[in-house]
């Protein structure tokens, strides 16, 4: 498309794995970095937490921030952490806590926390909630929205229930392969 002279110059180009690998690191160095300025910067800011576990038996634990950037609410991965020890309520604060003590984010402009609804999470005293309310008492702490629609769902009539499974059902067999779409 360029022509022989732009071809020879880029195979003189060297692009080694350790070359790539490094370029990958330094973006998501700066990716992380310009996260953790746009929720430092924002007058107040929320987190979704939840820990999972993947399929090598691992639990990894997800922090999702939004914040304010310029008069719009953005959303981004704050933190992805595996949790190698065992996963208790200690360990998800503390990993937590030590993110935002090593970034210098403060907790003062943390105005909610959304988790599961399970009591590993949403426990006032002994739960998530509770360790984050001794370091943030003005947090308020709300459900997963997509746990809020199953919950919403329950009391549904029998044809409206089938009705969603079947969408559902759709739904996930669309997503589960490109092709599908």
């Amino acid at each position: 498309m360029f022509g022989e002279d732009h071809v020879k110059k880029i195979k003189n180009i060297l692009l080694s794995n350790s070359t790539v690998s490094r370029r990958i690191k330094d973006m998501s160095i700066d990716i992380e970095a310009t996260v953790n300025e746009k929720t430092k910067k924002s007058p107040f800011f929320s987190i979704q937490v939840n820990e999972n576990t993947d399929v090598s038996d691992m639990s990894i634990l997800l922090v999702i921030a939004r914040y304010l950037n310029v008069n719009e609410l953005e959303e981004n991965l704050l933190l992805c952490y595996p949790l190698t020890k065992r996963c208790t309520v200690e360990d998800i604060f503390n990993a937590i806590q030590d993110y935002f003590c090593e970034n210098e984010i403060d907790w003062a402009k943390c105005c909610g926390v959304c988790t599961d609804g399970g009591k590993f999470m949403s426990g006032c005293y002994k739960g998530l909630r509770g360790r984050i309310k001794i370091v943030a008492p003005h947090v308020t702490w709300s459900h997963f929205c997509i746990h809020r629609q199953s919950l919403a769902t329950k009391p549904l009539s029998d044809s409206l229930t089938e009705v969603l499974n079947q969408s559902v059902k759709v739904v996930n067999f669309i997503k589960a392969n490109s092709t599908n779409t």
